[in-house]
């Protein structure tokens, strides 16, 4: 009970200290480094690297898993109450969202259920730039709004990090540095930053891997 309280206390300060601002920044497509220099009370490169990858992972623009067997996890606050002295408490609760508009297509008569295929990032490229299936990829500023619909592979562990970051320029390092990528294969939504990133590993001579994409 006692380490529960004490990481409801954490977590509560930690939101009030600064987590809506990492979210709020990171929508509007600053980087981890970019959001740790704008924070305006102190908080390392480390928390803001953790609590940016994890926004990632909890709005799908960042996967552990294949996209075609994601599923999206509850997502979970503390709230803070109060007893009838006035002593305070947390409680964990669940934050209920709108239905996926995959699910509530679903549900439409007629609707056409998209399924998922995996490509190579090359033939993808030849398909993006010919116009052809209508895609369309989204800001990285877009990321909550954006439709879940491609993906990158990315393999950008430990093993590969060094190579990978030095085929990138300033800006996309900056990003790459501030997730927290596992050493197992992960998969970032395919926004507009990606593709840039992707090509450029591609022209460096590095398979920049393969690309999931629904429709």
């Amino acid at each position: 009970m006692e380490n529960y309280f004490r990481d409801a206390l954490y977590n509560f300060i930690f939101e009030e200290a600064g987590g809506g601002a990492i979210r709020h920044l990171a929508d509007r497509g600053y980087t981890a480094r970019q959001i740790a220099d704008a924070m305006s009370f102190p908080m390392s490169y480390e928390k803001v690297r953790e609590a940016f990858t994890k926004y990632l992972l909890d709005c799908a623009v960042l996967l552990k898993e294949p996209p075609d067997s994601y599923k999206k996890t509850e997502k979970t606050e503390y709230v803070r109450e109060y007893d009838r002295y006035g002593k305070p408490s947390f409680r964990k609760v669940v934050v209920s969202e709108e239905a996926e508009q995959e699910g509530t297509a679903g549900r439409r008569a007629g609707a056409v259920i998209k399924k998922w295929r995996v490509i190579d990032f090359s033939k993808f490229l030849l398909l993006y730039h010919n116009g052809e299936g209508g895609i369309k990829l989204p800001a990285e500023s877009e990321h909550r709004a954006a439709e879940k619909d491609i993906y990158l592979v990315c393999d950008f562990g430990p093993d590969k990090r060094e190579e990978i970051l030095q085929a990138l320029d300033t800006a996309q390092r900056d990003y790459v540095q501030g997730i927290c990528w596992t050493r197992k294969t992960m998969y970032h939504l395919l926004d507009q930053r990606m593709l840039r990133i992707a090509v450029r590993l591609q022209d460096a001579g590095m398979a920049a891997g393969k690309v999931y994409i629904r429709h």
